[in-house]
């Protein structure tokens, strides 16, 4: 009896790495108490995603605060009505789960990692969507804008940089990923910080980053960006499946010493019809076979199953983000997707170039198939800003005496992003006045040669 016992004993006991156990440590005791509060390093972004994952009445810290006050459009000042409305007012949703309502007591409850625990199973994920229903809509932009701000250091000497000195880990399954865009993105940031913004900051001795000392800052901080190509969705799989043990070993990397920010995938949808098309070949191979045959080789994993395949990839997702604290931003295509709108009421229908009532917000259907919908925490659409067309009755010279209005339009390089409003009817109360309150979910950002530049939203 006692060696079953110790046998029992023995098979509960989880073996874990160094290299593990430092990283639950680093977790429990965070050495910045804004470790977990950039969620991304984009202020606008970061309170997006706040809103979805803001769960309980007062859990949010007095740095999250001051950055929604930050953020606010210019002019307006929180109330305390507004304040609480964004800190989840627990009047709205009648139906919390009471070990939710327990979950703040404990401090740390957010910080623990080990497995097992409750605490960690209930951390609010951060896993972004970006969406478009066309190609060139800006979508790796964006990510190209977070992974410059992930690996650039937080400051350097006396000018703040505002990066995140992280790790990014980028499947570019389409094969279109530019490291001289992602310089000139991270280029563009570090000559940003170098402008004084207000006359205080020009009376201060701030010095200048030489461009030697720009070239040297470059270079070491995309040394900081692990790129893997898969070339199908099962080789995406063993990439996510291994990804681990690539990261344990320090002698493969030089980000030894950095957390892993974000594992950012463009994009998601690149294999779908290939995938869609091997499903469809191993049904066909099925007909006139009985149902036990076909579930024993499913089993085994014989066959092919798109089902089975996402719902593996999305697993590992989770355990990565689980494992490593990071947040997983992907991009995804929705072919033949035109964008709706949906408002209040439910009701819904074509969103014009230009049609964006307050009320409304734009939707998408979901690109991929279950469980990809319900992964995401926040869900974004993209696409570049439209210029009008010339009126048909317009002359050729009133033309040629517009055109360069027009092309100053162009090469401002305007892009527009929303919320993704599909499924808002099943939002909670505080959700959608949260999104409201942020100008409907929506925000600008301009892609140029020089970079990408995503405005505050009190600029």
């Amino acid at each position: 009896m006692a060696a079953s016992l110790g046998a029992t004993s023995l098979a509960d006991v989880q073996h874990e790495g160094l290299d593990q156990l430092l990283h639950d440590l680093a977790n429990v005791y965070p050495t910045s108490p804004d470790q977990h509060s950039r969620l991304l390093g984009v202020p606008v972004l970061d309170a997006l995603l706040g809103v979805f994952t803001q769960r309980l009445p007062g859990t949010a810290s007095e740095t999250q605060r001051r950055q929604l006050q930050n953020s606010a459009p210019q002019g307006q000042i929180l109330t305390e009505d507004e304040e609480m409305l964004l800190r989840c007012d627990g009047q709205d949703n009648e139906v919390v789960a009471r070990e939710e309502l327990l979950a703040p007591a404990d401090p740390e409850s957010f910080h623990v990692f080990f497995s097992g625990s409750a605490s960690r199973s209930k951390r609010p994920r951060s896993v972004v969507e970006i969406s478009s229903s066309l190609s060139g809509a800006g979508k790796s932009q964006l990510l190209y804008y977070m992974t410059a701000r992930a690996i650039l250091p937080g400051a350097y000497g006396n000018i703040p940089i505002g990066g995140l000195e992280a790790a990014v880990v980028w499947m570019d399954t389409d094969d279109r990923f530019d490291v001289y865009r992602l310089r000139d993105v991270a280029r563009g940031i570090l000559q940003q910080a170098q402008e004084p913004a207000d006359d205080e900051t020009l009376s201060k001795d701030i010095g200048l980053i030489s461009d030697d000392e720009l070239e040297g800052i470059l270079t070491s901080s995309l040394q900081h960006v692990h790129v893997f190509r898969p070339q199908s969705s099962s080789a995406l799989l063993a990439t996510l499946c291994t990804l681990d043990t690539y990261l344990y070993d320090l002698s493969r990397h030089a980000s030894a010493l950095r957390p892993l920010q974000m594992l950012a995938i463009d994009s998601a949808t690149a294999f779908f019809w290939q995938d869609k098309l091997r499903d469809e070949v191993a049904r066909t191979e099925e007909i006139g076979r009985s149902r036990a045959e076909t579930d024993q080789e499913r089993a085994l994993k014989r066959n092919f199953y798109l089902s089975d395949l996402y719902a593996e990839l999305v697993q590992e997702l989770k355990r990565l983000e689980h494992r490593f604290g990071c947040a997983v931003v992907y991009t995804t295509t929705v072919s033949g997707g035109r964008p709706a709108v949906s408002n209040i009421s439910g009701q819904s229908g074509p969103l014009g170039p230009y049609d964006r009532p307050p009320s409304q917000t734009p939707s998408l259907r979901p690109a991929l198939p279950a469980p990809w919908g319900t992964f995401p925490t926040l869900r974004l659409i993209v696409r570049r800003d439209i210029v009008r067309p010339f009126p048909p009755a317009m002359s050729a010279h009133d033309a040629r005496k517009d055109a360069p209005m027009r092309q100053s339009v162009v090469r401002q390089g305007k892009f527009s992003a929303w919320v993704n409003a599909w499924g808002r009817e099943e939002w909670p109360r505080r959700v959608v006045d949260g999104v409201s309150w942020y100008n409907g979910g929506c925000f600008s950002f301009y892609v140029r040669a020089t970079g990408v530049d995503i405005p505050s939203l009190d600029s």
